[in-house]
């Protein structure tokens, strides 16, 4: 009877036995799918722990096979596998545009033997871009601060514009040439002179002095001087604390020194009016304007178009009311010298002449 019993009892805990084993697969495949999907969320690469190529990684997960025996951590050897390459990394490059070859070329002889020159396109903007290509900061900056005068790198650039930049062996700019749409600039760098425009005119000569700019081009007719007059439409004798310059309606404005707008509305008798504060206490006021294109807080610099005259507000016709205060005291804007001084040429036209055609020939060589 014992026997029996326990014959029994044998036959169940074997017939259990073979009932786990045979349902063993199942639980360790349940197991295993718990450890896909936590390795799932550790697998994936974001875009702030890994970058490759100067372009983020979105897409890139590491495969079980490069993961093997690293259950809840990244093998960073992964990234030296060729098919991780093949397979992400064509995916991972700057959705937004397709990788563009890298168009340069190597100066192998005179004066500035071991410089490149290289050729970009403009997609995000100029800086990013120039970066892209390998061109050293320093170098972009001084492109930058060479050429702000002629181009806006932070609004007139659009996408498809084009550039080139050549620099020394020792990382400092000897050419560079922006090509938009409806404009090109050139700077160079001619021997020990310092750097010069297309026309040869010196860098930092001209409306980057410490004068006053005009705020229209060409001659200036005063319409109304500053002081005590006749207002034309009140017929009541009171002090001006500005100039009225004589200006066809759509006529362009200029700012005549740095500064940062503070306003830039509408502004009782001043119709359309922008305000800027320059440094050592001075602001001066552009009014009755028939459209502005600058926004309140906008940094602007000595010549940039701000605005275009018109007859807004209190106004018998288009003209521009300029008016200049410092320390919260107006004063006449005439008062002050408001021609830029003199520019600097280029020593010698024709070595200059010889620089430019020099590149001219390099730039022509890179297709």
């Amino acid at each position: 009877m014992e026997l029996s019993r326990f014959s029994e009892q044998f036959k169940m805990l074997g017939g259990g036995a073979l009932l786990a084993l045979a349902y063993a697969p199942v639980f360790l495949g349940s197991f295993e799918g718990k450890r896909d999907l936590l390795a799932d969320k550790s697998d994936f690469i974001s875009s702030s722990e890994f970058v490759l190529d100067r372009a983020p990684i979105f897409q890139a997960r590491l495969t079980d096979s490069l993961n093997s025996g690293y259950f809840g951590r990244i093998d960073l050897t992964c990234f030296n596998s060729p098919d991780l390459k093949s397979r992400y990394v064509a995916d991972a490059i700057d959705v937004k545009h397709p990788a563009e070859p890298l168009r340069f070329t190597e100066i192998k002889s005179g004066p500035y033997k071991g410089g490149k020159l290289v050729k970009g396109v403009i997609h995000d903007n100029f800086y990013v871009d120039a970066s892209k290509l390998s061109i050293p900061v320093g170098v972009i900056d001084r492109v930058i601060k060479s050429l702000s005068s002629k181009i806006d790198f932070r609004r007139y650039l659009k996408k498809g514009d084009q550039f080139e930049i050549a620099f020394s062996k020792d990382n400092s700019l000897l050419y560079s040439k922006i090509k938009t749409r409806g404009k090109q600039a050139s700077v160079y760098k001619f021997g020990k002179e310092g750097y010069f425009l297309e026309d040869g005119a010196k860098v930092g000569t001209g409306n980057s002095d410490g004068q006053f700019a005009p705020p229209i081009r060409g001659r200036m007719r005063v319409s109304s001087p500053f002081g005590i007059r006749i207002h034309p439409i009140t017929r009541v004798r009171k002090r001006h604390n500005g100039v009225d310059l004589a200006a066809g309606h759509g006529t362009p404005v200029y700012a005549i020194y740095d500064g940062v707008v503070t306003r830039a509305s509408r502004y009782s008798g001043y119709g359309k009016c922008v305000d800027i504060k320059h440094k050592n206490g001075y602001a001066s006021r552009y009014g009755h304007l028939s459209r502005m294109v600058v926004r309140l807080g906008s940094k602007v610099r000595k010549g940039q178009l701000i605005a275009y005259s018109g007859a807004t507000g209190a106004a018998t016709g288009p003209h521009l009311h300029l008016e200049l205060a410092r320390n919260n005291v107006n004063v006449n804007p005439l008062s002050v010298k408001m021609m830029p001084k003199k520019e600097q040429y280029v020593s010698n036209k024709r070595q200059f002449n010889s620089l430019k055609n020099y590149f001219s020939s390099l730039s022509n060589s890179v297709k």
